[in-house]
Formats: C-alpha cells, structure tokens, sequence
C-alpha cells in the first residue's frame, strides 16, 4: 500500500504544476508552454479572411502586434516569418477590423479611428496538436501557423513546411506543407 502511494505522489510531482501569468484558467502555464514547443525554432504565420475586412490588428496575449494588414481577404493572403521560434507563439490571439474613416497608428502599430466592428480573441498555443510538434522535432521544418478570420470569429490552423530538394540539385528546392491541423484543413502553401 506504501509503495502505491508513493508512486502516486511521484506521479502527481513529475510535471510542472505552478501556475504563472498567461496560464489562464485550465491553461497550461508558462513552463508547460515552453516545454512543449522547444526545440520549434522555424516559425511562419499565415493570414487571410473568407471575406474582405479591413483596418485589421492583429495582437498575441500582452497585447505585441502580430500583423496590422490595412486589409486581409481570401486572395489577399499574407505570408511572413514570425520571429523567436518557441518563444513567440501566441497563446492566443485578438483580432479586430474596422469600417468608417480609420488611419494607421504611428510605427505601423496597428489601427486608430472609424469603427471596430469585430473583436474576437482566439487561444493558439495549446492546440496546436504534438503529432505535429514531434515531426518537426525529428524531421526539420517549420510550425506554420494559419490566422483566417470570418465573419463572426478567427479560425487557427497549423502544418508543417518544409523545403524538399529536387532530384538535380542545381534546381533548388520547393515548399511542401503538410499535416493540417486545426479549423483550416488546407495544407497550401
């Protein structure tokens, strides 16, 4: 009976149980977030609409822009770096558009004016799936990270990118993306 219970309490002390700011309510904490994504270094962030919206911020958890798109729509997709690896995937992301008279916030840091006529905030770190993580750890590549909004919400997805050579060597390489995850299934990339 002794030895069930100290296999128990050792079970119950093997993972990080501290909570610390960001971790939210049922949230995995800073520590857990750490460990999960390390060893991610390439990030790329993917952003689009399913229709036209303009004024657009885009913001992680402590309020750092992550894009402020004067419009994002569904052939109007924006594809960047997103630097820090690990350390700079949101946990969640707020995303705001706007309609009216509205201008661009000095050093391009998002938008002032006209009207906010959305406003939702969606959680990204902790779903992304480990199946996806573990790939990359093993196989290289980089976390993609799709932001699409809608209407009425953000859609996240994630894949994997990777650059695969050609046969001829002299002809480069070319993207491939695979393993989609999340509310976006594509894997275009």
């Amino acid at each position: 009976m002794l030895l069930g219970l100290l296999n128990l309490l050792v079970a119950c002390t093997a993972a990080p149980q501290v909570e610390v700011s960001g971790g939210g309510a049922g949230g995995l904490t800073d520590e857990q977030l750490h460990w999960k994504f390390r060893g991610i270094h390439g990030l790329v962030l993917v952003l689009d609409a399913v229709s036209m919206k303009r004024g657009v911020t885009i913001t992680d958890q402590s309020g750092s822009y992550v894009s402020a798109p004067a419009g994002l729509s569904p052939a109007g997709r924006r594809i960047s770096a997103y630097p820090g690896g690990e350390k700079r995937i949101p946990r969640t992301v707020r995303a705001t558009w706007r309609e009216g008279y509205y201008e661009q916030k000095g050093g391009g840091g998002g938008w002032v004016g006209g009207t906010i006529i959305a406003d939702y905030t969606a959680p990204v770190a902790e779903r992304i799936s480990d199946d996806v993580l573990d790939y990359i750890r093993k196989n290289g590549g980089a976390l993609r990270i799709k932001i699409r909004l809608k209407d009425d919400g953000i859609l996240i997805g994630w894949d994997v990118e990777e650059r695969i050579p050609f046969k001829d060597p002299k002809d480069g390489n070319y993207l491939r993306c695979s393993m989609p995850r999340g509310d976006i299934a594509d894997s275009i990339c």
